[in-house]
């Protein structure tokens, strides 16, 4: 069963490949699209909650110039300022969610939250940003990566050297625990795999659970092998599907909002469908190990099945598909 769409503007305008309009989504609550240069996914679904003290906000989007003015004039339009940021809560450290935290911190005093692990995962890489490529570099020659690669080697240097620099977060949130947010039951549930910390957030009494990069409505967060990550992302990853999905049985009509694309209905569905994806993905790449003993994760990675073929894969695109 496919996700059921809830937010049809947001799914039309994807289809376009246009940004989507801010909209609200119910009474205190604003989903606002803010741009980022990754062509795949365009925008980051920042949410907006209305509070006694001011609004908290659900992800922050990349650290620009065009997604903070993305974000002020969503703010803008739905009848907020800069100033009234008190929290900022972030699903996940990766650019696209995290980025913009350590600015507006400056700019408002806001508080930024992230769950344990993620927050030691943040500071891990930003003690290890020096190295990261050549830890990288490592992991792809044990994968068999050839060396005329050079492209997927010189890419490899990205993720969060950018904007981690003194970016701790001031909470730290655990698994269960409620979040502190006048007229919100807002409740963070880790969820491992796509990042070690990665959260989402549910109040049960709103009806909405904030998904993240989790369970998103059609496409699959990318779950690599990578420094910094846990060796078996990918057990970890199921588990936490399974997890969300029991829990948003809990809370009939649950719509959920993930951090790309478009609101949707039917989470636990899409959760376990999630699941046989990659269980089918699995035995795909135990046929090839059976019939090409010893192969390389670069040979295998070449020899499943794709969108597109391996030779129309761009090198992020390759460097994703190895991971």
């Amino acid at each position: 069963m496919a996700a059921e769409v809830l937010g049809h503007k947001q799914k039309a305008a994807w289809l376009e490949r246009v940004l989507p309009p801010v909209e609200m989504v119910q009474p205190g609550l604003w989903s606002i699209p803010v741009e980022i240069p990754i062509a795949p996914l365009r925008y980051v679904l920042v949410y907006v909650l209305e509070h006694r003290d001011g609004i908290a906000i659900i992800d922050a989007g990349w650290n620009d110039e065009k997604s903070h003015a993305a974000l002020m004039a969503g703010l803008k339009i739905a009848g907020y300022d800069i100033n009234d940021i008190t929290d900022i809560l972030v699903t996940h450290a990766h650019p696209d969610h995290f980025g913009l935290a350590r600015r507006l911190r400056e700019e408002t005093g806001a508080r930024i939250s992230l769950h344990t692990q993620e927050a030691a995962f943040l500071l891990t890489s930003m003690d290890q940003a020096r190295d990261w490529a050549v830890q990288m570099d490592a992991m792809f020659f044990a994968d068999g990566v050839p060396v005329d690669e050079d492209q997927l080697y010189h890419s490899s240097d990205t993720p969060l050297r950018s904007f981690v620099s003194d970016s701790a977060p001031d909470v730290l949130l655990n698994d269960g625990e409620l979040v502190s947010l006048p007229g919100w039951d807002l409740r963070g549930i880790w969820t491992p795999g796509h990042t070690p910390g990665h959260m989402c957030f549910v109040d049960e009494r709103r009806k909405v659970m904030f998904t993240g990069d989790h369970v998103l409505p059609r496409i699959t967060p990318n779950i690599s092998v990578h420094p910094g990550n846990p060796a078996d992302s990918l057990s970890l990853f199921l588990d936490s599907l399974a997890k969300i999905g029991d829990i948003a049985l809990t809370v009939p009509d649950c719509a959920g909002l993930p951090g790309h694309e478009y609101r949707y209905a039917g989470i636990s569905a899409r959760a376990h469908e999630l699941i046989a994806h990659h269980e089918e993905r699995l035995a795909e790449v135990c046929d090839v190990l059976r019939a090409h003993p010893g192969d390389t994760a670069w040979q295998v990675a070449q020899q499943l099945t794709w969108a597109r073929s391996w030779d129309a894969f761009g090198p992020q695109q390759r460097r994703s598909a190895l991971g």
